[in-house]
């Protein structure tokens, strides 16, 4: 049975986030203009960077802005998203050299920016970080992982973030959940979880099994004063304390509630998913069977060995490797491409060989993706 707990704050980096709102200079600190909703946000991997795309209307050589610089930490960013605050909050994991963390920046962040907070991988139980999704409404965190080390060593982890720090609440992995090196996850409801699995070619939906926290609204950060437009970093930000060993918890080996699984799906190597507000699933597919680049959409619901509604694929789409993909409110497909490092913008109800309506130029490798509330 799931043992629940909560982590204690030793191994937290807050002392980052004093420094943020207390520093006496301006060094390190830009917050952006007040970018509008849904705003787009995109993971630069190989540049330790987040692309801001303040207009997504039209083709875009490079981004409006930037978290980035020696001061952010950002180390092979994944997978993000925001919460009910507008912090952002960044999966980091690089391969390379084995650190990980998740980092939280305060709304409107920009630039060389420390971190409003950082948590270690070794304090989570989050060795392998890769996809990213949180509940606004009820303040939890769905992280996908990989651990090498457990039992279940692809597992879906959900936290509680209420007051703005993480405590586990659900840890889901074994061989009936079909976890298999898990990418993308989406919120499908407060208590239900859609999870990419590239390891298996299957969709998967899990239905948590502690029940939801009682709302509670996330703390607002202490403003800071705006700076200059260009601050140049000093010194290296302020060292996180040394971790205390991770928790450990059984994962809990939960069969999904429902699975896209099968030839008829076409999934190859699924990489990120989302759902719209109407309940239609979007898959981003490098490889989609028989296809190869595509982002295959299933209906609402589906479930089994069921072929995709719509498919976007073929050369004037322009896509390589697409590796996430966002839905906003107007029903504009995003999609993420680490092979053409760029995120493609369709208009709604794309399908088949069609051009974007926008291509934004990242600047690097591009993995997941956000829009901000």
């Amino acid at each position: 049975m799931l043992r629940r707990l909560t982590l204690g704050l030793a191994a937290i980096s807050v002392a980052v986030a004093v420094a943020a709102c207390n520093s006496s200079t301006s060094t390190n600190l830009n917050i952006g203009p007040n970018f509008a909703t849904s705003t787009l946000y995109a993971a630069n991997t190989s540049l330790n960077a987040v692309a801001i795309f303040s207009s997504t209307t039209g083709s875009l050589t490079a981004p409006s802005y930037q978290i980035g610089g020696a001061s952010t930490t950002l180390n092979a960013p994944q997978y993000l998203d925001f919460d009910s605050a507008g912090n952002l909050w960044v999966a980091n994991y690089n391969a390379s050299t084995g650190s990980s963390s998740i980092l939280q920046f305060q709304p409107q962040a920009t630039g060389n920016v420390l971190p409003y907070a950082t948590f270690l991988g070794s304090s989570l139980a989050v060795p392998e970080p890769r996809g990213l999704s949180i509940e606004r409404a009820q303040n939890l965190m769905a992280i996908t992982t990989l651990n090498p080390a457990s039992i279940a060593p692809s597992q879906l982890l959900v936290f509680s973030i209420v007051g703005g720090s993480p405590a586990l609440q659900d840890a889901i992995g074994g061989a009936a959940t079909l976890l298999n090196i898990p990418t993308g996850a989406a919120f499908v409801s407060g208590n239900a979880v859609i999870v990419a699995n590239s390891g298996d070619a299957t969709v998967a939906t899990y239905t948590l099994p502690s029940p939801s926290p009682t709302p509670v609204p996330t703390a607002t950060p202490v403003p800071t004063a705006t700076p200059s437009p260009t601050p140049s970093p000093s010194g290296s930000p302020t060292a996180s304390p040394s971790p205390t060993p991770a928790p450990v918890a059984t994962p809990l080996d939960l069969a999904p509630s429902s699975a896209i699984v099968g030839s008829l799906t076409d999934l190859g190597s699924p990489r990120g998913v989302a759902v719209a507000s109407n309940g239609t699933i979007y898959v981003a597919d490098p490889s989609a069977v028989g296809i190869g680049p595509a982002v295959l959409i299933f209906a609402a619901n589906a479930t089994g060995n069921v072929a995709p509604t719509a498919i976007i694929a073929g050369s004037s789409t322009g896509l390589v490797a697409p590796s996430d993909v966002k839905i906003d409110a107007s029903g504009n497909i995003y999609v993420a491409d680490s092979g053409a490092n760029k995120v493609f913008v369709f208009a709604p109800g794309s399908t088949g060989n069609v051009a974007p309506k926008a291509s934004l130029s990242v600047g690097g490798t591009v993995v997941g993706i956000a829009l901000s509330p």
